[in-house]
């Protein structure tokens, strides 16, 4: 019986072994990937670029108006791709690294963030940061925390409903023993029907038009919290906003 077991065993270790090397063989080849397209896609798109503001510099004055406004079309889209070019970048990057477990107070991490890019939205209006209840410190990586709530909380002011003071709640509480973390916004919202799609890589519900994006940072933050051994999901109304959900292991400590 012992025999049998430990067959068992080293059958399923050798197991365990081969889907580590093909997960990092796989790692290697997406960074490998990444390097490629960082210096071959992103210098021409850089150069187009370039190219295109000399123009519109240059020759604004002997150019009509739908021709400036062509010229700034392309300028958009090298910005739009530049942009998914760096998330990319940033998705391979983070899939070759591990975190680390550390205590990291979340409730501060939040306002300094949504400081940070506040100071940066374009509005009439200041958007508003409120604390539903008060939210306890996590155990994860710090690095890997922080790239999260900037998705978030990039996403959340983006998305902003025209019209509307952008209101930003976050909270907490705990479900089935987990504690559950979330961030809420009042802005244009989603229909459920594609909560799931959401998380995919280049998934997007509005047009570059209506919002800019690359359609890559919830992906980035499900990767980042599910590597920190926690859970995320979104839920959402078209015209009232969007919630994202994430769970992470507590550092029983209070703010």
């Amino acid at each position: 019986m012992k025999s049998r077991d430990d067959g068992e065993f080293f059958a399923g270790q050798q197991k365990r072994e081969a889907e580590k090397e093909d997960l990092n063989r796989d790692i290697r080849d997406l960074q490998l990937l990444s390097s490629t397209i960082s210096h071959e896609i992103k210098a021409p798109v850089r150069a187009i670029d370039g190219y295109a503001r000399i123009f519109m510099e240059d020759y604004c004055d002997k150019t009509d108006e739908e021709g400036l406004s062509l010229i700034s079309n392309i300028r958009g889209i090298c910005k739009e791709t530049l942009s998914m070019i760096d998330k990319l970048l940033e998705y391979a990057r983070l899939s070759g690294v591990e975190p680390v477990k550390e205590t990291v107070n979340l409730q501060k991490m939040i306002r300094d963030v949504f400081t940070q890019l506040a100071a940066g939205y374009k509005s009439k209006n200041r958007p508003v940061l409120k604390f539903q209840e008060e939210i306890p410190f996590v155990l994860c990586d710090g690095t890997f925390l922080r790239q999260v709530m900037m998705n978030i909380i990039s996403n959340a002011l983006k998305f902003s409903a025209d019209g509307k003071d952008t209101v930003i709640t976050a909270g907490f509480h705990q479900e089935n023993g987990e504690d559950v973390f979330y961030i809420r916004d009042n802005g244009v919202g989603f229909d459920m029907e594609y909560s799931q799609s959401l998380f995919g890589m280049f998934q997007r519900m509005h047009t570059s038009d209506e919002f800019e994006g690359s359609g890559l940072g919830l992906s980035i933050v499900k990767k980042l919290i599910q590597a920190m051994g926690g859970r995320v999901w979104i839920t959402g109304e078209v015209g009232k906003g969007a919630c994202v959900y994430f769970t992470l292991p507590p550092a029983n400590i209070l703010k």
